[in-house]
């Protein structure tokens, strides 16, 4: 490989090309606007005030938080470990709008592990939910919903419904639903902490 490098050029174009890994570019959508409408009814805010919540009520840090920046398609990321899954919601911006997805990565074992056929092929990743909205229709009770889900570990009695357009309700986080009693300091353990 004899890449001539001119950090004035567009050199890291010419090296796509030649690995062979360039693919077609996606049409072009505007998601700045998306992504304002997230600001102006302060989701991202919301989620990350009710997960800080849920963590500070349980004791230690079972949720786990990531932001994203434009132009990352991801909005924010909440996440929670059980049983050798972590399971993750995050808010995503499509060409159709934004939308909510759950979905849970299965951890990877030791090195020595991806030699035994069974485990190998039990590792990889679910999407147990997604659905556009409308961020003025994301009450405070849907947002507590999805945690739900989310810390259920994607139990079905916990599946969020998602209204398409609904008056949204002003307040800060309530305090926990019952749901959220599956995770208590006494669960560390089982949790991964």
């Amino acid at each position: 490989m004899d890449l001539q490098i001119d950090p004035n050029s567009r050199w890291i174009g010419s090296l796509f090309k030649e690995v062979d890994i360039v693919r077609e570019k996606e049409p072009s959508v505007d998601l700045n606007g998306f992504r304002a409408q997230l600001d102006k009814y302060q989701l991202s805010e919301r989620i990350r005030q009710t997960a800080a919540v849920i963590n500070e009520e349980i004791g230690y840090q079972a949720l786990y938080l990531l932001d994203f920046v434009p132009p990352q398609h991801s909005v924010v990321s909440v996440s929670i470990s059980k049983n050798k899954n972590e399971y993750i919601m995050k808010i995503v911006l499509r060409a159709s709008g934004p939308a909510v997805v759950f979905h849970s990565v299965t951890r990877g074992y030791g090195s020595w592990r991806k030699f035994i056929y069974k485990v190998l092929h039990s590792a990889g990743s679910h999407i147990a939910f997604e659905q556009n909205f409308m961020p003025a229709s994301i009450t405070d009770e849907i947002i507590r919903d999805w945690f739900c889900f989310l810390v259920s570990g994607f139990e079905k009695k916990f599946k969020p419904d998602v209204p398409q357009s609904v008056e949204r309700s002003s307040g800060v986080y309530a305090g926990p639903k019952s749901c959220l009693s599956q995770i208590t300091p006494d669960k560390r353990v089982r949790m991964g902490k």
